[in-house]
């Protein structure tokens, strides 16, 4: 009977020391950079980018298995994803590197439009694994406009 006591007041303890921490700020998305073609197949081409992003929260993370759907001027261009697992730093920039695999359909019809365009729209959806230790789906949205800088 004592250790149940004991038991509950330890995990109230954990719990309310739970409650009291700080609220988790989101991951800002900054930019794209450092276009490559990693892979030339006209089936199915792979596109290399870094995406720049800023952690305003105190302490690091491990991200892996993003998911992203990448939209230009509201028309899907592909599916994006990091292949490998990457360490966060607490407060600072940092550069995501991650494979974007475009579905030719979607971008053919607006190649002209993306080229002549300084700045476009751009939509992130999908999901990403974070955490530290324990990992949890954190789903990911971000619309805003970019200077497109592919050259």
């Amino acid at each position: 009977m004592k250790w149940s006591i004991a038991a509950f007041l330890i995990l109230l303890i954990f719990v309310s020391s739970c409650a009291t921490t700080r609220e988790v700020k989101d991951i800002q998305y900054q930019e794209a950079k450092n276009f490559r073609l990693a892979k030339l197949d006209m089936n199915e081409p792979e596109i290399s980018m870094d995406l720049q992003f800023y952690n305003p929260n105190g302490f690091g993370l491990t991200l892996k298995d993003a998911n992203v759907n990448l939209y230009i001027n509201n028309a899907y261009i592909g599916k994006a994803f990091v292949s490998r697992s990457f360490d966060v730093p607490g407060r600072d920039t940092f550069l995501l590197p991650v494979t974007l695999i475009p579905d030719l359909k979607g971008v053919f019809p607006n190649a002209l439009q993306l080229l002549f365009n300084k700045e476009v729209l751009v939509k992130l959806e999908g999901s990403v694994k974070a955490g530290r230790g324990l990992f949890i789906t954190v789903p990911l949205h971000y619309e805003g406009r970019q200077k497109l800088n592919v050259f």
